[in-house]
């Protein structure tokens, strides 16, 4: 009898890990979930874009990143690379990506933040374009891997709010 229990508490992990290698992958997918200003300043503003992975696998997946341009008008103002994400297993990984925009950033394009000050505009389009890529492998018994990489790439405009003159009122 011993010798069953013990033969199958030997036999389970070799189950999963049978499972994991004859399951086929698949590729996570990734969107768009929004934007929050986090804080606003007179130097600048700091913003988290809000991204969903899903990942269909029976595992979780390591070896994913997410690298980012932030572009205003055209011109890139602030880039991130190789942002380390682990993605849960069956499910939903919500992804945060922290931005922090130093107004003195903008100075290249200046002249265009200046007119939507003058002109009473509040916000000002910042774009994010965003890559999620990964190359997770799935390793064999006889410690050979098998490697999988996907891509994907999001961009989307939001509106982040400009500085404030600050007045006391009396």
């Amino acid at each position: 009898m011993r010798v069953v229990i013990l033969a199958l508490i030997l036999a389970l992990p070799g189950c999963t890990f049978t499972k994991l290698m004859t399951t086929r992958f698949e590729k996570p997918t990734f969107t768009f979930a929004g934007s929050e200003l986090v804080e606003t300043s007179q130097s600048g503003a700091t913003v988290n874009f809000l991204f969903t992975a899903h990942n269909p696998n029976e595992a979780g997946l390591k070896n994913v990143t997410c690298s980012y341009e932030l572009f205003v008008e055209g011109k890139r103002v602030l880039t991130g690379k190789d942002i380390p994400l682990a993605l849960e297993p069956k499910g939903d990984t919500v992804i945060n990506v922290p931005a922090t925009i130093a107004y003195a950033d903008l100075y290249p394009i200046l002249g265009s933040v200046l007119r939507r000050i003058l002109s009473g505009q509040k916000t000002i389009p910042i774009s994010i374009d965003a890559v999620f890529s990964g190359r997770p492998a799935i390793y064999s018994e006889a410690g050979e891997d098998r490697p999988i990489s996907f891509e994907k790439r999001l961009i989307k405009t939001v509106d982040i709010p400009l500085a404030q003159e600050r007045r006391n009122k009396e």
